[in-house]
């Protein structure tokens, strides 16, 4: 089977070549490859194209399915859809006794459990799936570790319970609770989710000859092994016109975000977080409405980017390349923001227009960011530069990053949001994703690396503290 990246490349290459639609029918022919794989092959190519999987028969063909992507002006919600053909169907989630069960003499596993799930024949201990409520108590006292959970990962990674099953056992996404947050996507071991790019709609736009413009996010400057100032030139060279990190927008972040912050501590009000990530706004519109007059009114370094790239182009098509998979819901909603594309996109590009950026002669960014701006994408960064335009004057600000939204965490910010406090600090930043957003759903380079490369680049920026009288 061809995999993911191969086809999005090989797209992208047609798309630029000679008679697209008529060839876009052989994406799968230089492999040979069983039905199924082929329906695989299909549906990544839909997606690639921007399309919805769901309710897809097979009977139309890519061609017929790329003519209603170039035809289409604008994308559409949600950015999430599900390969079925790929979907593994894997069992239902479930605790269960092994044949390391050793019919010990005390049964803690027996003793444990508040459901009566539990049941022991004289031989073994059995678990009743129908009365288990998967708690895990009985698996955590089991001196064998006999019992164990097997998991479905797409399910598993899901902090808001937006997945579930249809009749036949494949993955289904309840788009009234997703946050899009990817988590799900990058848990699949078998990529049955999927993105719905927007190449596509990018590549026409470059391909038209009209003035696209980048909004690079802070993260995409630790994804690929070169300097800021190549990955500028290799923007470029893809057929970008112009091409502003999204850090300028951070530094009116930090200052506004202080300002509120500043504010909130001065009227008596106990806590306030952070309103950078996308797919934590998600969460509190969608699952605790309670929370939001804690969340500041404070846009996005994306939002204030924007505004300033549009008073630069203001016949422009605005591109932001994001870490992010929650940012497609905050671009549809920006009117300023025309395509969003992920980092492994802008790989793909690369790859595609035969372009190394390492070896690009570098171009200065026309806008220098601030240290603190350049490393928002990093868990604490946005804390991080709140605390070093802060007014010292003030209220004492105690900081707590929350590095990754999962379960816990959901429940932690219900508490919040129901007691008007918060005992881990005054500022919460919250990231949906483990280390930031360099840990975001369609980066293409491990946290590990990203961490250095943002951090080695926000080191030769200015303090934002050097701004402070500038915008007070």
């Amino acid at each position: 089977m061809i995999p993911q990246r191969e086809i999005l490349v090989r797209l992208i290459r047609m798309f630029n070549g000679q008679n697209f639609l008529e060839n876009i029918g052989q994406i799968s022919n230089e492999h040979e490859q069983s039905s199924e794989e082929t329906a695989v092959c299909r549906g990544l190519a839909m997606s690639v194209l921007g399309l919805a999987l769901e309710g897809d028969d097979g009977k139309e063909s890519l061609d017929q399915c790329a003519r209603r992507a170039l035809e289409r002006e604008k994308p559409s919600s949600p950015p999430l859809t599900v390969l079925h053909c790929a979907c593994n169907g894997c069992k239902a989630s479930h605790i269960h006794v092994t044949d390391l069960c050793q019919n010990c003499t005390k049964k803690p596993c027996l003793a444990a459990c508040r459901f009566n799930a539990i049941s022991n024949d004289g031989k073994r201990s059995t678990i009743d799936v129908k009365s288990c409520k998967k708690c895990g108590a009985c698996l955590r006292v089991c001196p064998y570790g006999a019992i164990i959970k097997t998991i479905v990962p797409c399910e598993n990674a899901c902090p808001v319970d937006a997945i579930a099953k249809d009749e036949e056992g494949r993955a289904v996404i309840d788009f009234t609770k997703c946050i899009s947050c990817g988590k799900c996507m990058v848990a699949c071991p078998f990529e049955a989710i999927q993105v719905r790019s927007q190449i596509i709609d990018v590549l026409k736009a470059i391909k038209s000859k009209k003035n696209v413009v980048a909004l690079l996010a802070p993260a995409l400057l630790g994804q690929f092994k070169c300097s800021a100032e190549q990955l500028h030139s290799a923007v470029k060279k893809v057929g970008f016109s112009f091409a502003y990190e999204v850090a300028v927008g951070a530094e009116s972040t930090s200052f506004h975000e202080a300002k509120d912050l500043e504010e909130r501590l001065a009227r008596g009000e106990k806590f306030m977080t952070t309103s950078c990530c996308a797919a934590y706004n998600n969460l509190v519109k969608k699952h605790i409405p309670d929370l939001k007059p804690f969340v500041s009114t404070t846009g996005t370094p994306l939002f204030y980017t924007a505004e300033y790239a549009r008073r630069k182009h203001w016949d422009g098509v605005l591109v932001f390349i994001s870490p992010c998979l929650a940012k497609y819901e905050e671009v549809f909603a920006n009117e300023n923001v025309d395509f969003i594309l992920g980092c492994e996109e802008v790989g793909a590009l690369f790859e595609a227009f035969s372009i190394t950026p390492s070896e690009c002669e570098g171009e200065t960014f026309p806008y220098q960011t601030a240290k603190e701006a350049r490393e928002f994408a990093i868990s604490g960064g946005v804390s991080r530069a709140v605390q070093s335009v802060l007014d010292p004057s003030g209220k004492e600000v105690t900081f707590a990053p929350v590095n990754g939204i999962d379960r816990e965490v959901v429940k932690d910010l219900k508490r919040f949001a129901k007691a008007g406090e918060c005992e881990k600090g005054t500022l919460l930043e919250v990231m949906s994703c483990e280390g930031g957003c360099i840990g975001g759903g369609l980066v293409c380079c491990p946290v590990a690396t990203a961490l250095r490369q943002v951090k080695s680049y926000g080191e030769k920026g200015h303090s934002l503290s050097d701004k402070k009288s500038e915008n007070a």
